[in-house]
């Protein structure tokens, strides 16, 4: 499962990196992929390694303004690789936006509308599988500060491929 874990940390950095191109250029960014480990009934955190499904992760950024001035209108997000699962309530700060696209992100949980058997439409709960991305509007970073956002994440088992029947 060592691919599965590499490729959650990769795609994690790759969707970051994207949004601090978007963001002004003092505003730098980091991202911090660690598993959470039970001890003694306390999660404590642990570097990434290996990683198999079941196993939870925690992704941290830090927004650090390396800048003279206040940074404003910043907005933290972090990518839900493919392959994992956001845990609910997670999110630290809280308040954070979701997104199934990366792009259109609404208050959690998310929500949709679907069509019933009778034709009417229901609006349902989005499974916590289909999050791609959180987002939290941090608002101003004042220069020489930093901010952190986190979530975690359980890593799917992989997908079993059904055999062709004749």
């Amino acid at each position: 499962m060592k691919t599965v874990l590499k490729f959650c940390i990769f795609a994690a950095g790759l969707a970051l990196g994207q949004v601090v191109l978007a963001q002004a250029s003092p505003v730098t960014s980091q991202l911090l992929a660690q598993r959470v480990e039970m001890v003694a009934g306390k999660p404590v955190l642990k570097p990434a390694g290996d990683g198999k499904p079941g196993d939870v992760l925690q992704y941290s950024a830090t927004y650090r303004n390396n800048g003279t001035a206040a940074a404003g209108k910043l907005l933290a997000t972090v990518p839900v690789p493919p392959g994992t699962t956001f845990i609910a309530a997670s999110e630290q700060p809280g308040a954070a936006q979701a997104s199934t696209d990366g792009s259109t992100f609404a208050p959690m949980p998310l929500t949709r509308m679907v069509k019933q058997a009778d034709g009417s439409m229901r609006k349902e709960p989005v499974p916590l599988a289909d999050y791609r991305a959180l987002r939290w509007e941090l608002g101003s970073l004042p220069a020489g500060a930093t901010s952190v956002v986190s979530l975690r994440v359980s890593i799917d088992a992989p997908a079993v491929a059904s055999a062709a029947k004749p």
